[in-house]
């Protein structure tokens, strides 16, 4: 794959270079994915309930914050060709106008179809913008700190997901919901102005000739054992985590606490996820992968279990800063494993087929939940997550002792 060249003054480094610290970083990925980031964690606390306030049922909210999970995995593959089309710095202008695009319609919908299709588009581009992160910093740190500069693309993610409902609390407490996908719209403005200013001082790579959709395929073909294995705990994890997106707010709700309470809950757990970011990717690589995802999926599990004995505002706190020490335990540990295994060539292919497998045990963790409510109860839907979560924890012990997850420390 053919790279465009920069001046010496720039970052300068062979197709083959690769860089030993994260400083390189900071404008071109790590403060852009903090602004999308923070627009949005302001919206996931509230989608659950602007479903309901547009007259859905409570099924119909989750199908509504599954929506984003279904246009991610739907947009994994194209991301794929996308990036290696367009190249990176394209392709990243490409996913903030889809995603600006979503929000927008978000903004001004009627009923909950119309905001479940908004969100669906949000999510394709929201799929873009990851993978193009994913792919560049994956390229170019050493294999040596690539546990910490994913632990902190994740952190990034967990900052923003604090700063975000914190804004609106503090902000628009009486027009939350509207409020939460106008500053959406603006920290997808910012940051394709960053990526903009910044774009002469990042060694990207080109436009290129991507591969056919059946490629999908002989990627799946080739790495049929990293997928089988680490790739399916990767799917697990992303379920479980995508759960408690829909069981949280809801469950609030069941309690009576309005939009403000929820982003406030959200927003002190995501704090506490915060804290743990960069820990979790020191642990990551001096460890190994296994030390961050056997702690990460056991918290998720137990604050699922733990969600429905709840009935007080300190209780589900409390809950929720479990499942924010749980979720921060694995902090970009999905992405390290997809980088640690993506080959040199065709590389935006394979975390394409990668985020496939993972993202879509993000789209069918609110599914399984709504499916469950529909049927059962909420109270069921969260006891039989917490269930999966153990029996997930479980596997990973046993691909630990395997040694799938252990790999070689640098």
């Amino acid at each position: 794959m053919q790279e465009r060249s920069v001046p010496a003054a720039q970052i300068n480094m062979s197709a083959d270079a690769k860089i030993g610290t994260i400083g390189p970083l900071i404008l071109p990925v790590y403060i852009p994915n903090l602004l999308f980031a923070t627009g949005q964690g302001a919206i996931v606390p509230i989608l659950a309930l602007d479903a309901r306030q547009l007259g859905a049922s409570a099924a119909v909210a989750g199908i509504v914050v599954a929506a984003s999970g279904l246009g991610t995995v739907a947009f994994d593959i194209p991301a794929g060709w996308v990036v290696a089309r367009l190249g990176e710095e394209w392709a990243g202008y490409f996913a903030a106008v889809l995603v600006a695009l979503g929000v927008t319609g978000a903004l001004f919908s009627k009923t909950g179809f119309w905001l479940a299709l908004s969100i669906f588009i949000v999510a394709c581009g929201a799929s873009v913008w990851v993978l193009v992160r994913l792919t560049h910093v994956s390229r170019v740190v050493i294999p040596q700190i690539r546990g910490r500069a994913l632990s902190m693309l994740g952190g990034t993610v967990r900052l923003g997901s604090a700063i975000g409902p914190l804004v609106l609390v503090g902000l628009a407490p009486s027009t939350i919901v509207r409020a939460a996908f106008l500053l959406y719209l603006v920290c997808v403005g910012l940051g394709f102005a960053l990526l903009r200013h910044v774009r002469e001082r990042v060694h990207q790579t080109s436009p290129a000739r991507a591969q056919s959709p059946s490629h999908v395929f002989k990627v799946l073909r080739e790495n049929a054992k990293e997928f089988s294995t680490a790739g399916t705990s990767a799917f697990l994890i992303c379920l479980l985590r995508a759960s408690r997106q829909l069981l949280l707010p809801l469950w609030a709700l069941h309690l009576g606490f309005g939009a403000a309470h929820v982003s406030l809950i959200f927003g002190i757990s995501a704090v506490v996820d915060l804290a743990l970011f960069y820990p979790s990717g020191i642990i990551s690589d001096r460890f190994g992968r296994w030390a961050v995802a056997y702690p990460c999926l056991l918290l998720l599990a137990l604050g699922h279990m733990f969600l429905p004995m709840t009935h007080t505002f300190y209780q589900m706190l409390a809950v929720a800063v479990l499942l924010g020490i749980g979720n921060g335990m694995g902090s970009g540990i999905v992405m390290t494993l997809g980088a640690d295994r993506a080959p040199e060539i065709g590389r935006a292919e394979f975390l394409a087929v990668w985020r496939l497998v993972s993202d879509t045990g993000t789209a069918i963790g609110p599914l399984l939940c709504a499916a469950i409510i529909a049927f059962s109860s909420l109270t069921s839907a969260s006891v039989a997550v917490g269930v999966i979560g153990f029996a997930i924890t479980g596997a990973v012990f046993v691909v630990r002792k395997n040694k799938e997850f252990q790999i070689p420390l640098y």
